[in-house]
């Protein structure tokens, strides 16, 4: 796993030589447990049992392409029956087709799982391990009838749709002394120790969690691109469960780990338990299913750790589809990597990010055509190197995505070669220039789109940040998340100025910003601060200064409306407790929109005209407003002289509108506009007649009270002196 979780997968298989081992006493389980169940509930013991033809585990995994550690599941078909060591089991079959029995789980047992055949008729077997009684039918058709005769012992063996909670409750209270239990659903088989599910499972109804195993399971088949409906047999779900197994062993370092034994979950890391709770459930168990999964020829060696993680994704999505599958801080961190002008896609720790917005861009049939195009490759065809997987990535995912995607892997710093480039442009596709790579599920990118559909943050840059801690880079100032603080490098103290920079994919206007200094310790809290910006990255403009208290309160800063595409938080000299800098979060905030108010829409203190009635929305006259046989529907029309009054209180920060003669009075008529504010003139337009271009008017209202609307006749009398204030508007 990611985080402070590390998956791990065994990537060989051990060849180990069975050994008899004696149990203690309290390791065997009675027979008289059967009975007992018998008499204590309506339940049956099974023994008799139709075994299906699954198919060769081998092949199986060959046909999905899957990857080398997990490239078979050797979960065969239970019983939910229990041998003791050196225990005889005597098994009839009926049938003349090969079959084998399996007493043992691997990695749940001290010892590994042996294997019998089995003929027809009479077969008497004994294990020197003893374990979990299972059956294998690797034919690919058809089923074969087997009855357990005699030995084994039942073990709770729930399966959904078949049991109730009550039922569950009654095999755990008749069988006190099993050393497993095994729960079925459709899709997932989970073998536990019988300790683990009585503390964590025992008052729970394993009827959801089951149901829970199913979904997300379904979700990793549908990615997968696999159906039992499905026309192609290439593309039909492997018959063997998904397996969940409990061990008493762990890998150093490991919280849970994958192989060709199932999704192992070990009990001393707290795996197992999470895997029975579903207050606990989550990305571990969903990681190692999807170990299970994983294409082989696209999973080169440091993506290991990264594919799977796709199938990690889906299954969150389906289960918890409020939370998104990657958080804000995630996903800036890949937007600050694809915006260096040069890099290397093994540097990035965002490669899933990168994996997911190609499913953001081109929809949630991408990844199922990707598995089904590598099922259908001639086997000869697939790639084996990892250079060779890279380059058939690129090229596969520009088939599915039926466009040339070198420009997005480009900006990974995952470029292809020659070849395959000319490959690619051998398809004949359409040049991806889109900018996908700054998608994110609360942003989607869609290939269609410009860079105008890009919003917010999508890089972060500094002159110092520790990067030794993954909780102490730049990015992690913006990422929403308060646990997380950008640090300047610990080693380099007193290094002033310290400053962080956040880059905009264009320019906006900025008013304000907040900053949250670290809530734990001291160091690196801001107390002096410039604010900068600028357009070009190049050059920045001082808009802020000041000091800020020594504690961790919030800090706001407000300045006045500025466009700029980068802004930078400086720390001068001094300006950071013991010679550091650091921040929980900072915020930086756009200027609100101007809110505008028509004087159409509202009412004036007082009016006054020379002739005729003033009109909103309309001429003197009672027509469209029209200036320079141009309309208009908002505006005051009115007739020289005229005055309009309206009181502000201080709430406006500038009036505009556009003036003139309106075209209704024909080559007559003169006026002049006068705009008086506190009863100062602001504002004079000059002589205008009909013919007159329109002016702009746009005066400051900000902190004054009185606003005065002046038409004059311009010297020669008020005759045919229709006058517009076309768009009059106060602004805030």
């Amino acid at each position: 796993m990611r985080k402070h979780k590390k998956s791990l997968h065994i990537l060989t298989l051990m060849v180990v030589t069975a050994i008899v081992v004696t149990l203690s006493p309290s390791g065997l389980l009675a027979q008289a447990s059967e009975a007992a169940i018998t008499q204590q509930s309506n339940l049956v013991v099974q023994r008799n049992f139709e075994v299906k033809a699954l198919g060769d585990i081998w092949a199986e995994g060959e046909r999905e392409r899957r990857a080398g550690h997990a490239n078979a599941r050797k979960i065969f078909q239970p019983t939910g029956l229990y041998v003791n060591p050196n225990e005889q089991i005597k098994i009839e079959v009926t049938g003349d087709k090969p079959i084998k029995a399996v007493i043992g789980v691997h990695r749940h047992d001290k010892e590994w799982a042996l294997s019998y055949p089995l003929q027809a008729g009479i077969n008497t077997i004994s294990s020197p391990n003893g374990g979990l009684l299972s059956f294998d039918n690797s034919n690919n058709e058809g089923s074969i009838n087997v009855n357990v005769v005699s030995g084994g012992s039942p073990v709770p063996f729930f399966v959904l749709g078949k049991h109730t909670k009550a039922d569950w409750q009654a095999m755990m209270n008749a069988y006190p002394t099993a050393p497993s239990v095994v729960l079925q659903s459709e899709k997932a088989l989970l073998v536990f120790y019988y300790a683990t599910a009585k503390t964590h499972i025992l008052n729970q109804d394993p009827v959801p969690v089951l149901q829970t195993y199913d979904t997300f399971i379904a979700a990793q088949d549908k990615i997968s691109g696999l159906s039992n409906s499905d026309p192609d047999p290439r593309h039909r779900l492997d018959k063997h469960l998904i397996a969940f197994v409990e061990t008493e062993k762990t890998i150093p370092g490991a919280y849970a780990y994958a192989n060709w034994d199932g999704a192992i979950m070990p009990k001393d890391t707290g795996a197992s338990a999470d895997a029975l709770d579903l207050t606990r459930m989550g990305w571990g168990q969903y990681h190692e299913a999807g170990h299970l999964r994983q294409q082989g020829p696209w999973t080169w060696g440091e993506m290991t750790e990264v594919t799977v993680n796709l199938y990690s994704l889906v299954a969150k999505k389906v289960l918890k589809p409020t939370e998104p599958g990657r958080s804000p801080g995630e996903y800036l961190a890949a937007f600050t990597f694809v915006d260096q002008p040069t890099k290397n896609f093994s540097d990035s720790n965002s490669k899933l990010e990168m994996l997911w917005q190609l499913n953001l861009a081109f929809g949630d049939n991408f990844y199922p055509n990707l598995h089904r195009l590598y099922r259908e490759m001639a086997i000869v065809d697939l790639p084996t190197t990892d250079d060779q997987k890279k380059q058939a990535f690129i090229l596969n995912t520009s088939k599915v995505a039926q466009y040339n995607l070198t420009p997005f892997f480009d900006k990974w710093g995952l470029s292809a070669t020659n070849e395959t480039r000319n490959k690619i442009n051998a398809l004949n596709l359409p040049l991806l220039t889109a900018p996908i790579w700054f998608g994110s599920e609360s942003n989607i990118i869609k290939p269609t789109d410009g860079i105008d559909k890009v919003k917010g943050i999508i890089g972060v840059t500094t002159n110092s940040q520790e990067t030794a801690s993954a909780n102490n880079a730049a990015v992690n100032a913006f990422d929403g998340n308060t646990n997380s603080i950008w640090h300047s490098e610990w080693n380099k103290q007193n290094q002033f100025p310290f400053h962080i920079t956040a880059k905009y994919a264009a320019p906006s206007t900025f008013s304000k910003l907040t900053y949250l200094p670290r809530q734990t310790q001291q160091n690196g809290i801001i107390t002096k601060y410039k604010i900068l910006t600028s357009l070009d990255g190049v050059t920045f403009t001082e808009i802020a200064a000041g000091t800020w208290a020594n504690d961790n309160t919030e800090k706001t800063v407000t300045f006045t409306p500025t466009v700029a595409k980068y802004v930078r938080l400086e720390v001068p000299q001094g300006g950071g407790a013991n010679g550091f800098a650091s921040a929980s979060e900072i915020k930086i905030f756009e200027a609100p929109p101007p809110v505008t108010t028509y004087l159409s829409d509202i009412n004036w203190f007082s009016a006054t005209i020379g002739w005729g009635t003033i009109q909103k929305d309309r001429s003197v006259d009672g027509n469209t407003l029209k200036l320079n046989n141009k309309t208009y529907t908002k505006g005051l029309g009115t007739h020289a002289n005229s005055e309009i009054v309206y009181k502000l209180n201080g709430q406006y920060t500038s009036f505009a509108a556009l003036v003139g003669v309106d075209n209704e009075v024909g080559t007559v008529g003169s006026v002049e506009f006068q705009v008086v504010v506190d009863n100062q003139v602001v504002f004079t337009s000059g002589k205008m007649h009909n013919t007159t271009e329109a002016k702009e008017v746009n005066v400051n209202l900000s902190g004054k009270n009185e606003l005065k609307l002046i038409v004059t006749d311009g010297g020669d009398g008020i005759n045919s002196d229709h006058a517009d204030w076309v768009n009059a508007r106060l602004i805030k």
